[in-house]
C-alpha cells in the first residue's frame, strides 16, 4: 500500500516533464531522424547494440508488431559504431527506421545505468509512457502498446 504514494508521485513528474527529442543520424538511409517529426503520435523506441543476443530475439516480436500498427512509429536505435551496426542490419533486417546513438542518450529516456536492451513507449506527447530494461516478449509488447498507444 505504501507504494502508492510513490506512483502518484512518478507519475505527477511525468506528467510535467518536458516531451523528450532526439535528432539522430539514420542507419538505414541517409538524413536523420528526429523525434519533432512524429508530434501528436506515440512512439516505439527500440535501444539495440549488435553484441546483445536479446537484442536478436526480439527484433521479430518488434518487427511483427510494427507490421500490424503502421499508424504507429517504432524506431530503433543504436548504441554502437556505426559500422557494426549497419553488418547487424544487414544480418538481422528490420522493418522501421534505425538510428544511430550514443550512450548518453540512454539516461535522457530512463535508462540511467544503460542495459540493453532497452524499449520505452513514449505518449503522443512525448513523455515516457513505459518502459523495460531487457528483452521484450510479444505479450508484454501488446499489453503496453494497448496502454499507451
Amino acid at each position: 500500500m505504501t507504494r502508492w504514494p510513490a506512483l502518484l508521485l512518478l507519475l505527477a513528474g511525468q506528467a510535467t516533464a518536458a516531451p523528450l527529442s532526439f535528432d539522430l543520424a539514420r542507419l538505414d538511409g541517409d538524413g536523420r531522424l528526429k523525434l519533432g517529426q512524429f508530434q501528436g503520435q506515440a512512439v516505439v523506441l527500440n535501444f539495440w547494440a549488435s553484441n546483445c543476443q536479446p537484442c536478436i530475439r526480439e527484433l521479430p516480436i518488434l518487427n511483427a508488431h510494427a507490421a500490424r500498427q503502421p499508424g504507429l512509429p517504432f524506431i530503433g536505435i543504436a548504441m554502437d559504431t556505426r559500422a557494426a551496426a549497419q553488418a547487424f542490419l544487414r544480418q538481422h533486417r528490420a522493418s522501421y527506421p534505425q538510428a544511430l546513438a550514443s550512450s548518453t542518450l540512454l539516461p535522457i529516456f530512463g535508462n540511467q545505468i544503460k542495459g540493453l536492451p532497452y524499449t520505452v513507449i513514449l505518449t503522443s506527447q512525448h513523455r515516457i509512457c513505459t518502459r523495460r530494461l531487457g528483452p521484450i516478449d510479444a505479450a508484454w509488447l501488446a499489453k503496453a502498446l494497448a496502454t499507451c498507444a
